[in-house]
Formats: C-alpha cells, sequence, structure tokens
C-alpha cells in the first residue's frame, strides 16, 4: 500500500512541478519535496514510521498551500469566465481560459495530494501501533 500512494506521490509531484509557472518557487519546491519524498518511500530508506508521517503532514501541507492559492485565483478569475474566449488578456504569459484550466488542474492536484498523504500517513500510523519498534 506504501509503494502504491508513494508512486502517486511521484506522479503528482512530476505533474506539479512540470505545470508551475516558472514564477512559481512553492509549486516546484513542493514537487522536489514530493518527489524525493516518494523515492525515499518505495527504496525503503526511511528509519521509522514517525519519519513517514512527518513528511506525509509536511507533503499535505503542500498540497493545502496549492489548494488554497489556486482557489483564490480561480475565485478572483470567475467574473470573467463567461466571455473568456473575448479576452485577449495575457495572465502570466497564458490567455484567461487557459489559465483557469491550469488553475482548476493544480486545485485539483493540490486535492489529491491531501488525500494521499493523508492515507499515506494513516498507514504508517498504523503500523506503527502494531510494532513500535520496527523499522520502515
Amino acid at each position: 500500500m506504501e509503494t502504491v500512494l508513494a508512486i502517486s506521490n511521484l506522479i503528482l509531484g512530476f505533474l506539479v512541478g512540470f505545470t508551475a509557472s516558472s514564477s512559481a518557487s512553492a509549486e516546484i519546491w513542493g514537487a522536489i519535496f514530493l518527489v524525493v519524498f516518494a523515492l525515499l518511500v518505495i527504496t525503503k530508506k526511511m528509519k521509522t514510521k514517525r519519519i513517514i508521517i512527518g513528511m506525509a503532514v509536511k507533503a499535505s501541507l503542500i498540497g493545502i498551500t496549492l489548494l488554497i492559492s489556486y482557489s483564490k485565483s480561480l475565485r478572483s478569475n470567475q467574473g470573467l469566465l463567461h466571455d473568456c474566449k473575448l479576452m485577449p488578456a495575457i495572465v502570466y504569459g497564458l490567455q484567461l481560459c487557459n489559465r483557469v484550466a491550469l488553475d482548476f488542474f493544480m486545485a485539483i492536484c493540490g486535492f489529491l495530494i491531501i488525500v494521499v498523504n493523508s492515507l499515506l500517513a494513516a498507514n504508517a500510523f498504523i503500523a506503527s501501533k502494531q510494532s513500535p519498534n520496527a523499522i520502515a
């Protein structure tokens, strides 16, 4: 179960990293953290389950950051959505329709990051209660 969740974390990290705008350092560093965390879980380099729980909580905070920032951006552009094809405005190098689609995609990625890492933390917590001194 941990390996499947780590692989989905790896995929989400790559998606966030490659679709983030060049000025979005939070997304890029968050994606790097997700990829490194996933690789550490897959290769079983963690010493205890408590480390997995702590890193999963930090990864969930990355998801919360993505979800809040991009849903706020969606909310601010909501009045322009009905005629976005007619708007020649360029926001961050993207047309408005493309920007709204990217914001929606990144908000969904943030939600999925929260879900995956919550499951990963819960799985590690249950495993640590069953055998407290076990190595991950």
